[in-house]
């Protein structure tokens, strides 16, 4: 009797152990890797009428907007131009390069997704 007490407390033992380990892993893979989606190639540059205005002359005011994550940057500004020829391409937000690091941050570069 004493020997299968043991034995199932072991077995508890390791269960539980086996629990733990794969909480604490699936909790660091959420936490330490990507929480705000800037490296996922899902934001887009959309045009933020409310912030009309506020930009330097001859620029619009941008957002760049994950729609999976439901973040945003919206103290982004860029020529119209500029703003048309990108509307709806996908890119990582750590490829987007600005000028300047006031606000608002005029777009410099932006590596898109499709490879252009």
């Amino acid at each position: 009797m004493a020997v299968s007490i043991v034995k199932n407390s072991l077995a508890n033992a390791v269960a539980n152990f086996s629990r733990t380990v794969m909480l604490v892993t699936g909790l660091a893979s959420i936490l330490a890797c990507d929480p705000d989606g800037k490296k996922e190639c899902a934001w887009v540059l959309e045009p933020e009428p409310k912030l009309e205005g506020q930009t330097d002359p001859g620029y619009i005011p941008l957002c760049a907007r994950n729609r999976t994550t439901m973040k945003e940057d919206c103290r982004l500004q860029a020529s119209l131009e500029y703003a048309q020829k990108v509307y709806g391409r996908k890119f990582r937000y750590v490829d987007l390069r600005v000028t300047s690091a006031g606000s608002p941050r005029t777009i410099a570069k932006i590596k898109f997704c499709d490879g252009d």
